[in-house]
């Protein structure tokens, strides 16, 4: 349960954000992000964003992460940084007070509340994630991920023999800009391509640029096994861009699949409380062709502190 709700009793008013401050060594801006996510409740209501200077007195309630281990553990680490090899279907963080396991439960688990994760992948996606041990890591670490000098390649499993029916036979790349959804619309979770039929009612946030490329390791019965280098990290941008050249990931309940198959997964998804929440395997497999979303994260090369790192994390997806 990585959120529980933890009263604190004052002796003399004090203000919210103090209040935060002191109880948990944070800073201004720690302070206020608690804030921001609805985490403070006083007087039966949750705090809103302008109420930092609020007058707390007699008792508040403040949603408290507690780390929520199921004993994963790093695959390499050293004084840095360490690398974990998430699950599928495991998110990255909680969602908002939500009572989801994430894989930051492990992280602060293993190595307290300073460690913190240096990138993310999406929660459909297994593989490799980057974490760092201490802030001077973290902060040297979030600079070559934000200027492209850690390379990270996936693999990918599509529906359909891309070789066959699209004459593709080698390397191939794709440039398709990206858009997200404003938040709060009929299923706006999903990124959109340029070019791609919309509903009217659709409101999209301003495309980017975004750039992938790939590469034909094989084909397995009706399926094609690629292995992918995204140039850029837009969200989504694997999934949507094979699903934009009609080649959608085995398994994905969100590109390549029919509307209501989405909209009863997301359902699934967002319900509170539910620790064994999301689709059964069984309804996964007949809506979206598999189990899990057929895309792992599977290598990271960089170099950091005159050494170079190489590691690797290989998925079979049971070929």
């Amino acid at each position: 349960m990585p959120f529980i709700k933890q009263k604190f009793y004052f002796q003399t008013p004090i203000k919210a954000y103090l209040f935060l401050m002191q109880q948990f060594n944070l800073n201004m801006a720690q302070a206020q992000s608690y804030i921001n996510k609805g985490r403070v409740v006083y007087e039966g209501k949750i705090l809103g964003n302008n109420e930092k200077n609020k007058i707390l007195e007699r008792e508040v309630e403040v949603w408290i992460f507690k780390p929520n281990s199921i004993g994963l553990k790093p695959i390499y680490e050293n004084e840095d940084f360490a690398l974990f090899n998430k699950p599928a279907q495991m998110l990255i963080h909680p969602k908002g007070r939500f009572f989801h396991h994430s894989l930051i439960d492990e992280v602060r688990e293993y190595f307290g509340v300073e460690a913190s994760l240096i990138h993310r992948i999406d929660k459909e996606t297994s593989g490799l994630v980057l974490v760092g041990k201490h802030k001077k890591s973290i902060v040297e670490l979030g600079e070559l991920f934000a200027n492209n000098r850690i390379k990270k390649k996936y693999l990918a499993l599509i529906k359909g023999k891309m070789r066959k029916t699209s004459k593709i036979f080698g390397d191939f790349c794709l440039l398709m800009p990206l858009s997200l959804q404003e938040k709060g619309g009929d299923l706006s979770v999903r990124s959109v391509f340029l070019g791609q039929n919309l509903r009217k009612d659709s409101r999209l946030l301003g495309f980017r640029d975004a750039k992938s490329e790939f590469e034909i390791l094989g084909e397995f019965g009706e399926n094609t096994l690629l292995k992918v280098y995204p140039i850029t990290g837009r969200t989504h941008q694997i999934r949507v861009h094979l699903f934009s050249i009609g080649f959608p990931i085995l398994g994905d309940p969100l590109y390549g699949c029919e509307d209501w198959q989405s909209r009863e997964y997301l359902d699934s998804e967002f319900i509170e409380e539910n620790q064994d929440f999301g689709l059964c395997a069984q309804k996964r497999k007949e809506y979206f062709g598999a189990e899990r979303l057929m895309l792992h994260a599977y290598s990271l090369e960089f170099s950091y502190k005159g050494r170079e790192y190489y590691f690797r994390s290989c998925e079979r997806f049971y070929l």
